[in-house]
Formats: structure tokens, C-alpha cells, sequence
């Protein structure tokens, strides 16, 4: 054909690379970066048994939005919506990318310290937010090395068991009126996985609940528990002397659903003890231990997977293999 008769052919779009975020990913958060939430839920039902996804809608939208900018165009011609690449430089090979996303290990280790500061600071309903929104945000995080993955796990641990320690607190305070079911409950809380600081309140809180209930044998181990601790000067002394007085009569007066010499779990939903050698039921995506009976309920401690359900595990990574 002449050259004045040759016509232009627009070229075939390429694939979008949001697209390309999943077709090889098995990252729940990269998925729903891409705005493949279907998929997401999917992911996390596979891999963390996760079937009330509403807490986490705002999450996977923020990582939607986070993942993808507005570039304006020229007078009269629409803005272009274009995806953000994790980790671009210039030797990164094209059509290669991995999305930009929100939620970070250093980001919710910051979430962490906070939910620490309030939990010493005995703000618990703050606290608490703050636990569960870690919990929330394990799994839509991506890290890149194995023990950046050990380290979420642990986080999601930690998380879990802060949020169960804030609970029994919780109900703890709502059961004032029954000074029984109020001691075990503080019986309760001082054996949840807590950092020593938080560990040394829960103990004084025991120590005074019980010797007011005039339990003096329990009484007494709190303190020599606390004790444990070497706690300031003044808290240790006030243990002492509460001590002195416990092992004067060594007995309890009202019995408890408490004993201290059998390891026990407490149930996230009931907040009964689960003995050693007691059968329990778990939570597949935070790990929460649950008396048999509330199998198939969904977790009271994540509000995301339903107790007593299989799945495959965590997956945060790309160093993880499906």
C-alpha cells in the first residue's frame, strides 16, 4: 500500500498489573491490593479457616487504595489509574512487580508498643482495640524472609493471648456483684502469656481479691508469685506483709473452680478453665483454646475463623510454598 494510504492499528491492550499481581501470588494480601477480593476470602478460608471476613472489609479496601495512584493527564484527557509496585527500581525486569502494600512487621510492632503502653497504663478498652486490630492485620501482611514469618506468628500470638487477658479482665469487672465467680476470674487472668510488668498487676490484683475472700492458701501463692518478679520495693513489701498474714491461716474459705498446681488454658468464650488432659477445641486462625462445646461457633477472641476447623496455615510470604 502507499504511505498515504497506510492506517493506524492501536495496539492490544496489555494485561493490567493488578492482573498480574495474582495470577502466581497465593498472598491473600496481594490479592486483595489487586482488588481480587473474591480471591482474598478464598485465600484466607484456605489457608486460616477465616469465614466472617467484615472485620477485615476496610482493611482489604485501605489495601486496595494504598496499592494503586492517580496520574493526571494532559487538558481534556482523564486521569489514569496506575498500580504501585513493592520495591521498584530501574534493574527490576519488566512486567515483573509485586504491589505496594499498607500493612507492615515494623508498622504492627509500632501497633504493638502502643497496646502495651495502654495496657500498663490500665486504659484496657483502648488496649484492646489495639490487640484485636493486630489480629486483624496478620493476614494481610506480607514479609519477605522466614523469620519475618516466625515473627508475625508470634505477634499473631501475643495479640491473641493480650486480647483473652483483657477479656476475663473485662468480665472480671462486669461480675463485681458475685465476689466467687469475680476471684476466679482474677485467678484466671494471671495466668495468661503476659509481659512481667502486665504479669505483676494481674498478681496484685489476685493477691488483694483473694485474702479479701479470706482464701488465704491461694492468696499466699500470688504472692510468692509476685515476689517472683522482684517487683519495686514498695509493691514487693505490700506482698510480704500480705504474705505474713496468709501463712497465719493458711486455708480458703469459699471454693473456687481454681487450682493452681493443675496447668489449665482458659476458654476465650465461656472463661472456664480447660485443664491438662481435658479436650479443647481451637481457633484455625488466631489459635484461641475453647471448651469442646463451642465448636463451629465462631472465635470470640478474632471474631474471624470458626473454632474447631482445619486449614493450612498462615502463608505471609513468597518464601512460603503452597
Amino acid at each position: 500500500p502507499k504511505a498515504g494510504d497506510a492506517m493506524f492499528v492501536a495496539p492490544s491492550p496489555g494485561v493490567p498489573a493488578s492482573q498480574k499481581w495474582t495470577q502466581k501470588s497465593s498472598l491473600a494480601a496481594e490479592h486483595a491490593a489487586a482488588g481480587a477480593f473474591d480471591t482474598a476470602c478464598r485465600l484466607l478460608n484456605r489457608q486460616l479457616g477465616v469465614v466472617n471476613f467484615a472485620p477485615l472489609k476496610q482493611y482489604m479496601l485501605d489495601l486496595a487504595v494504598a496499592s494503586h495512584t492517580v496520574v493526571p493527564g494532559v487538558p481534556g484527557v482523564p486521569s489514569m489509574v496506575t498500580a504501585l509496585p513493592r520495591g521498584w527500581t530501574s534493574d527490576s525486569p519488566p512486567g515483573v512487580s509485586t504491589p505496594a502494600l499498607l500493612y507492615t512487621l515494623p508498622s504492627l510492632e509500632d501497633t504493638l508498643k502502643r497496646a502495651y503502653k495502654l495496657t500498663t497504663e490500665g486504659k484496657f478498652a483502648d488496649a484492646l482495640k489495639g490487640f484485636v486490630g493486630i489480629l486483624h492485620s496478620v493476614p494481610l501482611v506480607v514479609v519477605e524472609t522466614r523469620r519475618e514469618v516466625d515473627e508475625v506468628k508470634e505477634l499473631m500470638g501475643i495479640a491473641k493471648d493480650y486480647v483473652l487477658a483483657l477479656k476475663i479482665e473485662t468480665e472480671r469487672r462486669t461480675a463485681a456483684s458475685d465476689p466467687k465467680r469475680s476471684a476466679e476470674l482474677a485467678a484466671y487472668f494471671t495466668h495468661c502469656n503476659l509481659q512481667p510488668v502486665h504479669l505483676s498487676l494481674t498478681l496484685r490484683s489476685a493477691m488483694s481479691v483473694f485474702f479479701k475472700l479470706k482464701n488465704y492458701a491461694t492468696a499466699a501463692g500470688f504472692c510468692r508469685r509476685l515476689l517472683e518478679l522482684n517487683p519495686p520495693p514498695k509493691v514487693a513489701q505490700q506482698a510480704k506483709q500480705v504474705l505474713v498474714a496468709c501463712e497465719k491461716s493458711p486455708k480458703d474459705e469459699v471454693e473456687l473452680d481454681y487450682d493452681p498446681r493443675n496447668p489449665f488454658v482458659t476458654c476465650g468464650a465461656t472463661f472456664k478453665p480447660i485443664y491438662r488432659g481435658h479436650k479443647d477445641a481451637s481457633c484455625p486462625t488466631c489459635g484461641a483454646k475453647f471448651v469442646p462445646e463451642q465448636k463451629g461457633e465462631l472465635c470470640a477472641i478474632c471474631q474471624l475463623g470458626k473454632v474447631g476447623t482445619e486449614c493450612s496455615g498462615l502463608v505471609c510470604s513468597p518464601t512460603q510454598r503452597m
